[in-house]
């Protein structure tokens, strides 16, 4: 019977110890925080900037992460404001990164950093910036940005019109107009508006359950002209 007791004893002490054990000091069980990145703030080339070199260092301020753990940037730089066509699309642990580019273009750059658990905090604001070629020689604007309706939004059936909204710039500061184009076919867009000073137009919407498509094209007083990229919301 003694021994028997004994048994039961020395079971529960073992069972006791090993459910016990195996703690953390950190006071959260041991769990790695996931938190998201700041994102990281653009530094050099700023917003419109006209380079006069196409070998540039491009600088970010660091991003904070809340578990203090430390991060990675994503750097991309593109041909076009929608990153289709990527020129630069590195991971870095430094905050800055020397890239030659082709002089007399217009470039669109922006960084994100990921931490050490993969999660991605949101990017950089882009900024837009040209490299020099030749002094004196007209640049093309730069393409057009979205403002509202916010691309893939989902209006209220009744809505029977919408003010299409968009910003535009040029690094020579010349006046700038605009062609509006819009429609139901993505593939034969109406041309709605034609040389218009307006950064807007009131669209007409005349079907529900229905996407609607448009795209802005800007034109300096020189002649030079870009095609915006195609935007879309649903009715």
């Amino acid at each position: 019977m003694k021994k028997i007791l004994y048994i039961l004893v020395l079971f529960a002490l073992v069972s006791t110890s090993c459910s016990s054990g195996g703690g953390d000091d950190s006071g959260n069980g041991g769990e790695v925080s996931d938190s998201k990145p700041s994102a990281p703030a653009l530094v050099f080339p700023s917003q419109n900037q006209l380079c006069t070199t196409n070998v540039l260092n491009f600088e970010w301020q660091a991003s904070s992460n809340e578990d203090g753990s430390s991060v990675i940037y994503i750097l991309e730089i593109a041909k076009d404001n929608q990153f289709a066509n990527k020129v630069v699309d590195e991971v870095l642990t430094s905050l800055s990164k020397t890239i030659t580019l082709e002089k007399g273009f217009a470039y669109y750059w922006r960084v994100k950093a990921r931490s050490t658990k993969s999660i991605e905090s949101d990017y950089s604001p882009t900024a837009q910036f040209y490299t020099e070629e030749v002094p004196g020689s007209n640049h093309l604007p730069f393409a057009p940005e979205i403002i509202s309706p916010f691309l893939g939004q989902v209006l209220d059936g009744g809505t029977a019109s919408i003010t299409l909204e968009w910003s535009a710039s040029d690094v020579d500061k010349d006046p700038l107009t605009f062609d509006v184009y819009f429609g139901k076919d993505k593939d034969a867009l109406n041309l709605v508006a034609e040389n218009t000073n307006a950064k807007m137009f009131e669209a007409s919407l005349d079907t529900t359950d229905t996407t609607y498509y448009w795209k802005i094209v800007v034109k300096d007083d020189k002649g030079a002209s870009v095609t915006g990229p195609l935007w879309y919301f649903k009715l």
